[in-house]
């Protein structure tokens, strides 16, 4: 608001000083221009300011929307990156899951022929060492055939030997 000088406010005063107290004195034709001035400035004045008031709260509102777009703007953006990355993480996720399956499946049939490689080699070992007490006991049964064939040959022989002694004592004892 624009200063009025300190003089023509005294002025003022003091016209309306002398108007009150019903004092008849020649007023200043200025004097009256200088009010009616003075009236239509705050008039202005008070119309500028309004229509500033009026203009803030416009520019406010304005604002107010504009922010009220960016943040939605804002969240919306981070919504869609937090999706994007939420995507990104699952895929790396079902990925890395895809290939700890495929490592166990591997790791699994790797087992299983090992497995299967070790059983063949123990049936082989089993198998030789089944074939070699077969063949131990094949050797050990001839070793006692012909123990036994000894034996009843020996038995035999003892036999016909004891025979013909009793054969030989028969005919050489006096009679």
């Amino acid at each position: 608001m624009a200063a009025v000088p300190e003089d023509i406010i005294k002025e003022i005063e003091k016209g309306r000083k002398e108007v009150s107290a019903g004092e008849e004195k020649t007023v200043d034709f200025g004097f009256y221009l200088l009010l009616d001035r003075i009236g239509s400035i705050k008039s202005d004045l008070q119309k500028q300011i309004s229509d500033l008031q009026q203009q803030m709260m416009e520019v406010k509102e304005d604002m107010r929307q504009e922010i009220k777009q960016e943040v939605n703007g804002l969240r919306q953006e981070i919504k869609q990156e937090v999706n994007g990355l939420h995507q990104e993480m699952k895929q790396e996720v079902n990925g890395l899951r895809q290939e700890m399956r495929q490592e166990n499946n591997s790791l699994r049939q790797e087992m299983k022929q090992e497995i299967n490689g070790v059983r063949q080699e123990i049936k082989q070992e089993i198998d030789t060492l089944r074939q070699e007490l077969k063949d131990d006991i094949r050797h050990i049964d001839g070793k006692l055939n012909n123990v036994i064939w000894a034996a009843i040959g020996t038995f035999f022989a003892v036999l016909v030997g004891a025979a013909g002694i009793v054969v030989a004592i028969y005919y050489t004892a006096p009679k």
